[in-house]
């Protein structure tokens, strides 16, 4: 009979999953998986997804909430998340097989996922004991968001991955007070500084290195924005060069309003802080450019601070 793991003990599973990294790189695959599988354990759906259905969500997941890159592989976290304990494929003899003798760090090609009918999902008694504890799910939920996006990312994957019952934890209000008064509490990009009595209506402080990606708490990783361009940011659509000057991304499109709230803004510099302010730093910016900005930008390319495509 197997012993049902107390609550710390599968917080601490989940905490370990072995993510990519390679400097500030950015690899949420595992996480995004993890979070599909989550949303249909409380959904009350089966425990096991077959590859072929989920192949084009995750995919999407991936392109929409991952860094930018030039493909994308779902069969990726479906094959490596079982090396940390919270994934199995019962066809895994026959899909080992298919290997021909390789190490199982590698993994089968898509075809051959699609071809055996492969099924995947959490393990048996990890999905049993959290049936019945959505509270625990949530934590595990909030854990995975707060550790691999920036908070304006959340509720979007929330409802991307249709997720239902989770709260979203507040963050610590200091950083926002700082930056927001050294940008004497006015966007960055677009100079909105609405009011509301004597409280700030629709101002935000965004960090340009994720707090998710280990970025600091400090005023040169930080810039105030209106809640629209902290959005567009977070997303990618805007980014910044290395003279501070506003980037927008070619990927975006659209006719109302996208001239007067994006384009206009194209090569024209980030207000700074009050003087005496430190600016956001160099790598940060170009952090933020490699692992969140969906190049190319509209107008001249740019090369300085340019970063390795990463794992797919």
């Amino acid at each position: 009979m197997t012993t049902e793991l107390s609550d710390q003990e599968v917080l601490d599973r989940f905490s370990r999953i072995t993510v990519w990294k390679r400097g500030g790189e950015r690899a949420p695959h595992k996480p995004l998986l993890i979070l599909y599988a989550l949303a249909r354990l409380q959904r009350r759906e089966p425990r096991l997804v077959h590859f072929e259905e989920l192949e084009e969500p995750l995919r999407k997941f991936l392109i929409d909430y991952g860094p930018p890159r030039r493909s994308f592989h779902p069969e990726y976290p479906f094959w490596h998340l079982q090396s940390d304990g919270l994934w199995v494929i019962p066809q895994i003899d026959e899909l080992t097989a298919d290997l021909h003798g390789r190490s199982r760090q590698n993994n089968p090609p898509r075809s051959v996922l699609l071809r055996v009918g492969a099924e995947g999902g959490l393990p048996p008694d990890i999905y049993e004991q959290l049936r019945s504890r959505p509270d625990l799910v949530n934590e595990i939920v909030q854990r995975l968001l707060d550790d691999n996006w920036e908070p304006s990312f959340h509720q979007d994957i929330l409802d991307a991955v249709g997720m239902p019952w989770l709260a979203i934890a507040p963050r610590n209000p200091c950083f926002r007070d700082t930056i927001l008064r050294i940008y004497e509490h006015r966007c960055a990009v677009c100079g909105y500084d609405g009011q509301l009595d004597n409280a700030d209506l629709g101002l935000e402080a965004a960090h340009i290195r994720w707090h998710a990606a280990g970025g600091a708490d400090a005023e040169d990783n930080g810039v105030a924005l209106c809640t629209f361009h902290h959005k567009v940011l977070d997303r990618g659509a805007i980014g910044l060069d290395d003279d501070r000057r506003i980037l927008v991304s070619q990927h975006v499109r659209g006719s109302q309003r996208v001239e007067e709230w994006l384009l206009g803004f194209i090569g024209r510099p980030l207000r700074p802080p009050q003087p005496g302010e430190p600016e956001p730093a160099l790598p940060n910016i170009r952090w933020h450019r490699t692992q969140v900005f969906r190049a190319p930008p509209r107008g001249d390319t740019i090369e300085k601070g340019a970063a390795s495509p990463g794992p797919q």
